[in-house]
Formats: C-alpha cells, structure tokens, sequence
C-alpha cells in the first residue's frame, strides 16, 4: 500500500480530515458573508464563484469518505435501524430545531412556514437533510448490492444515473431532491476514494497541474450559467453544466484527499484550530445562518466599504459562531437537540 493509503486507513486520519472540514466551514462563512453583502452580484465576484464552486461538494465527499468501514459486512454485523437511528439523531433532529427557531425569529410563524421547512428545505438547513437522506440512501444500496450478490460499486452507479436522471429530466425542486441528487455523486466518490485509496497519488507536480485546471474551470464557474466555450456544444445545457460543475469541484476534491495527509497532520501550525473546528463544523453552519445576517445589517449602518463590511462580517460571525456552539455544548439538551452529539 502506498503511504497515503496508510494514512487513510490509520487512527490518525480523523486529524486531517477534520481539519479539511475545518477549512471548508470557514469557507462557507466567507461565501455566505460575501453573499449577504453583494446579494445578487455575488453571481459576479470571482472569490464566491472559487468557494461555491467545490466547498460544499467537498463537504459530501469528506461524510462519504469517512463513511466507509473495511469491515463493514451487512451479513448480520450491521443493524440497518441503528445506522438510521443515529444519522436522525446526528442530522435531521438540528435540522428541525434549527428551522423552528429561524422561523420564530425571521418569518410570519404561520402553518404554511413550517410545513416549507419540509417541502423546501434548501430555505436555510439544507445540508442537514440532504446528507441524511443521502446518508439513508447510501446504506439501502449497500444493503441491496449484499442482498442481490451484486457488487456494491454498481448499485451504488445505478442510484446515480438514476438520482442525476431524474434531476436533470424532471427538474424535481421538492424536498431538497436537486441537492440530493447532485451531492449523492460527490458523498459516493468520496466513499470510492476510501475505498480504492491507491488512486489518491501524485507528487507535487501532479497536484499542482490539477490545482491549475481546477482554477481555470472555477474562473469561469457560475452558479446559473454555462461558461462560453461549452455554449455550442450539441447537448442539453443542463446535462453540459451539472457535468463542468461535477468535474471541477471533483478535481479540488481529489487535491484536498491527496494533500491533506501530508499538509494537516504532523507539526502543522494551523492543524488544532482547524481541527477543532471542523469537528464542530455542524454547530458552526447552523449557527453562523442565523448571525450573520442581523450582523451584516448592522455592519452595513456603520462601514461604507464593501470589502470592510464582507471582512468584518465573516469574521465577527465565525467568532460569535464559535463561542455560541462552545455554550451550547455546556448543556446536555442543546448539546443533542441543536449539535446532534449523542
């Protein structure tokens, strides 16, 4: 096994792993404060395109890697009810506290309000439900490829044509269903490059190519455009931009798997603060969604500079993030009902 494979497999690997996350919820704050801030012409600010281009993919791809057990074996060493049992109580019980209390404090509290929690839950907490049902989904198909003596890796390949079909065909705006479908992919991927580790290698040149490529194709990354030079490709736009999207937040993926081993474990300097963060990245999303937009405002009376109030906006609300989450673990009801850490 290669020494990357090694590391992967150790017990040292939650180390690096969660300072990935760590950087990655940092992003989503940064992405989040320039978009409270410009609001619709954070289509337009290269920076937010760079973030919103692979941060959340990553973050799928980080739950599917860690997902993956060698030992797993559904012929009677996995309960199929504990599995679901604990991503309920680890996803979707914050899921709903926290869009109870975002209703309270920001909408008319009317019946119709709390049945859209469900309805349309890319409103606010969206990562919360999506990883649970993709979490959910993940394990039927592994429970399916063990029961049809099937291999996992094309069940799992069929749920994604399926998922991604059915995306792009139907247009599906329900349940979170587009944001199901699309990070299904990147969880499993995440899960493969676990699984196969021997493909995360490379030297220094490598990464460095495949940083170049992914910079390129994230320039010209846009939430709700195709770039120019796939315009006159004879095939669906759709289909066109799901792909460019999925090929360039899979190459910042593969960058940060392949690095991270080597760049956040060992003497890193920057490795305890993120670590420490990304083992409470959930608490710092859902925490962060209802700050900063009252901070933003309140900044936006007192600042005249853009860059100022995005600057200082992003880094008030991931300190008040952070000590709200530290006060809400000091309670064993908040700690499991709004942190999920049973």
């Amino acid at each position: 096994m290669t020494a990357m494979t090694d590391k992967i497999n150790n017990t040292k690997r939650l180390v690096w792993a969660d300072s990935i996350k760590g950087i990655l919820i940092v992003l989503v704050v940064l992405g989040h404060a320039i978009q409270e801030t410009l609001k619709s012409g954070c289509f337009e600010d290269h920076l937010w395109n760079y973030i919103y281009s692979f941060h959340m993919a990553a973050f799928m791809a980080v739950s599917g890697f860690l997902s993956y057990r060698p030992t797993a074996n559904w012929g009677g060493q996995i309960s199929w009810s504990s599995v679901i049992y604990r991503r309920f109580n680890q996803l979707l019980v914050p899921f709903f506290f926290w869009s109870v209390i975002k209703t309270l404090l920001y909408k008319t509290c009317t019946l119709n309000d709390f049945v859209n929690i469900f309805i349309y839950p890319d409103g606010s907490f969206w990562f919360l439900w999506v990883l649970f049902f993709i979490a959910v989904f993940f394990q039927l198909g592994d429970w399916l490829s063990w029961k049809l003596k099937l291999k996992q890796e094309m069940v799992i390949m069929g749920f994604c044509l399926l998922f991604v079909g059915l995306m792009v065909g139907a247009d599906i705006r329900v349940l979170g269903y587009q944001f199901f479908a699309y990070y299904f992919l990147f969880f499993s991927a995440g899960y493969y490059l676990h699984k196969y580790g021997k493909i995360i290698t490379g030297g220094i040149w490598f990464y460095l190519l495949l940083t170049a490529i992914w910079a390129f194709l994230a320039w010209y990354w846009r939430m709700h455009e195709l770039p120019h030079f796939l315009v006159r490709i004879p095939l669906p736009p759709e289909l066109l931009q799901y792909a460019y999207r999925f090929l360039t937040a899979l190459i910042a993926i593969y960058v940060l798997l392949g690095n991270g081993p080597k760049l956040l474990d060992g003497n890193c300097n920057m490795k305890k603060p993120l670590e420490q963060l990304g083992q409470i990245s959930l608490g710092i999303y859902t925490v962060h969604i209802l700050l900063m937009p009252v901070i933003t405002i309140a900044l936006e009376t007192i600042v005249d500079d853009t860059s100022a109030i995005i600057a200082s906006s992003f880094a008030i609300t991931l300190l008040l993030s952070w000590f709200v989450v530290w006060l809400l673990g000091k309670w064993k009801i908040s700690n499991r009902l709004l942190l999920g850490k049973f």
